[in-house]
């Protein structure tokens, strides 16, 4: 866990175990925690309930497995959530599910659920397709073998590879990959098969 965000970092979540939480039933594998901003995968075993009475402010969620459930209805994989506010007392799953989580890194009231199941791929640069969540915040999809322009990060840029091995001249990343790369960074990407990635830049 790095919480220096002047530092790219890279964690292959896959190589992580699951720890513990205060919650029967409910792990984690942190990736980044830095005051109350965390940013971590979350496994829900069936029929499990978060919390009893706590709340979390300013959440931001994709399911990458199982059904996520909690005030606002159930959530299957997937799913993009942007919620101001969430009350983790009615957040559980009754079937188990993992999920990739921030909390606490934005204070605006704009709550944004995306089912990317059905939502529309738009064209992005170059034969990329796109499909918007939010703002800067998106899912991208790389055909075999395209490359990307060489780019800097202005803001900063957070990857979690959902599909497929996202590539630089830094080194490879398989599915499961959480790249942090800071302010100004610069890179060339590239793929050699079909990937997906969730993508968020300018935030940091």
């Amino acid at each position: 866990m790095n919480s220096n965000y002047d530092q790219k970092v890279l964690v292959n979540t896959r190589e992580l175990e699951w720890e513990l939480t205060q919650v029967t039933g409910v792990f984690k594998k942190l990736l980044s925690s830095k005051d109350d901003i965390q940013t971590a995968l979350m496994k829900l075993e069936t029929n499990t309930v978060l919390s009893q009475a706590s709340k979390t402010n300013s959440v931001e969620i994709f399911v990458l497995d199982g059904t996520y459930i909690n005030e606002f209805g159930e959530f299957t994989q997937g799913t993009y959530l942007r919620l101001p506010k969430e009350n983790e007392s009615h957040v559980k799953s009754i079937g188990g599910c993992i999920i990739f989580r921030k909390i606490n890194h934005f204070n605006d009231d704009q709550t944004m659920i995306v089912h990317t199941s059905s939502a529309q791929w738009l064209p992005g640069q170059g034969n990329l397709e796109v499909l918007p969540l939010h703002q800067q915040t998106a899912l991208v999809k790389w055909p075999k073998n395209e490359k990307f322009a060489p780019h800097k990060h202005w803001g900063g840029e957070e990857i979690l590879v959902l599909k497929g091995i996202f590539m630089d001249e830094h080194g490879k990343y398989p599915q499961g990959s959480w790249i942090r790369s800071p302010h100004l960074s610069v890179h060339f990407p590239y793929v050699e098969e079909e990937t997906i990635i969730f993508v968020k830049t300018g935030h940091l």
